[in-house]
């Protein structure tokens, strides 16, 4: 867990809790007064009430029950008038729910939703979402961000392992991982279920999606230090080539970011 200090312990996160679900409200309110460093909560229990406080106010959460049963709308509709106000400073944004469809997941980061928690995930608790939230809004504004959400996650992690953007294979890694993760349990054949999704977005064959992966792989074994490789991947290789597989090696990001991120994608 990321240990607050020093400066950021001086900093004040603003943040916005549109849910109403008073239960799940007072626990939040609760948790404000324990946490090590400071934040000032606003809460709103119906949609136009939130989006008067976003006219008033400047926040840099919003944390965002996306079904909003009793209330005046549904985060869905909250999501597309937050789009329309074309806010300078925009917000990160955390959704709850529990529903696990993928249709559902990907309408709201369509409509600009960074993460996804799960209330029904066992280490969910407004502490770890304040956590998060610390660690990855005030210390890395979203505008210096290249990539956000789900692929910024993905993003940090093969940048860690040595992948440079020069090497247009890095970029179909990032979507492949994201593919698997959207998968969830459902079948990983790389030619099967992968690559045709990374060749429709990217208008590529199968074939030059895997060169391109395997030549980014190739490329960053022969630049990186091997400290650094060590530390950032921890899985396993091919014995032949002393490198990772492009299965391998998407596979494990798509793994720990699973474990590490729970609750959060």
């Amino acid at each position: 867990m990321h240990i607050l200090c020093g400066k950021d312990m001086g900093k004040i996160m603003r943040v916005l809790l549109v849910e109403d679900e008073i239960a799940h409200c007072e626990r939040y309110k609760k948790c404000v007064e324990y946490l090590p460093y400071k934040v000032d909560l606003k809460v709103s229990h119906g949609l136009k009430n939130a989006l008067k406080l976003i006219q008033e106010n400047t926040f840099e959460v919003i944390l965002l029950d996306i079904e909003l049963n009793e209330s005046d709308g549904d985060g869905f509709e909250f999501l597309k008038q937050l789009k329309a106000m074309k806010l300078k400073a925009v917000p990160f944004i955390f959704v709850f729910t529990n529903n696990r469809s993928l249709t559902i997941h990907d309408t709201v980061r369509s409509l600009g939703a960074d993460y996804i928690i799960m209330k029904s995930k066992p280490d969910y608790s407004p502490r770890t979402v304040f956590d998060f939230a610390k660690n990855f809004i005030l210390n890395q504004p979203k505008e210096d961000w290249n990539k956000s959400g789900l692929d910024g996650i993905i993003a940090k992690e093969v940048e860690k392992i040595g992948f440079t953007y020069d090497s247009t294979g890095t970029d179909y890694i990032v979507t492949a991982v994201a593919a698997v993760i959207h998968a969830g349990k459902k079948s990983q054949s790389l030619s099967k279920d992968i690559y045709p999704v990374i060749a429709q977005k990217y208008k590529k064959t199968d074939w030059s999606i895997s060169k391109a992966i395997r030549n980014a792989i190739i490329k960053t074994w022969r630049i990186t230090d091997v400290e650094t490789l060590q530390q950032n991947y921890t899985s396993n290789i091919d014995y032949d080539t002393g490198i990772p597989t492009n299965k391998q090696m998407i596979l494990y990001l798509a793994d720990k970011i699973k474990r590490e991120y729970a609750g959060y994608i």
